[in-house]
């Protein structure tokens, strides 16, 4: 990979638990990025759950766009798990990420597992460039919990001697809901209290409801590297 791709900024994708959406904000940034004209790379770097083909419109075919996409899923059957050990995944997304020709990118989106296991150790030990984490929860207490645990290993790796400082910011998904007949937006869940909540830990960038006609909008293809 050329030298110049080392040092493009890294956001990285993290939640403290599944089912928060992670990945849902992971394939919606990558293409806001890419509709304001800055040039998207997209890591499903997820490599138990790897579910940002599927949401791309990507079932081992590709149409080109303009976000260049890889992903684990590409290595499997639709039905078919990945099961390797810790050492393994980390030499895994080491080929994903730096021994892949990216060209030349804007950003670099990386979707990752949920926790702070193997994979996610690895990245955030990435210390020759630019990183944010991109924290995903939803409203109730336990989403919050569990994010408040990885921001504070975070911070913990942050406070390390020679560590490269992290940014770190926050997104709630699933707010509320959003009425297909009036608009409104309603909630969804009992919201965590601001003392149990991140947002006393980290910016909060965004709000996100669930709406019935987002969801039901055709994926943007990707342009796709294997």
């Amino acid at each position: 990979m050329p030298d110049s791709s080392q040092q493009v900024p890294v956001i990285a994708v993290a939640s403290g638990k599944g089912g928060v959406g992670k990945t849902t904000v992971a394939v919606n940034l990558a293409l806001a990025l890419t509709a304001q004209g800055r040039r998207t790379g997209l890591i499903d770097a997820d490599l138990y759950g790897p579910d940002v083909p599927r949401m791309m419109g990507l079932r081992r075919r590709a149409e080109t766009s303009s976000v260049t996409l890889f992903s684990a899923a590409f290595l499997l059957g639709e039905n078919q798990a990945l099961a390797v050990q810790g050492d393994l995944a980390q030499l895994m997304v080491r080929r994903l990420l730096l021994d892949s020709d990216w060209h030349d990118l804007d950003y670099l989106v990386m979707d990752l597992p949920p926790g702070t296991a193997d994979i996610q150790q690895y990245v955030f030990a990435l210390s020759d460039r630019p990183m944010c984490v991109l924290v995903v929860v939803t409203p109730q207490v336990i989403a919050h919990q569990d994010a408040r645990r990885l921001i504070a290993h975070l911070r913990q790796r942050g406070g390390r001697r020679g560590a490269a400082a992290i940014d770190v910011a926050g997104v709630e998904n699933m707010s509320g809901q959003v009425c297909p007949s009036c608009g409104q937006t309603t909630a969804l869940f009992p919201s965590a209290p601001a003392a149990e909540s991140i947002w006393e830990l980290v910016p909060k960038l965004a709000a996100v409801p669930f709406s019935h006609q987002a969801a039901d909008r055709p994926p943007v293809r990707p342009h796709v590297r294997r």
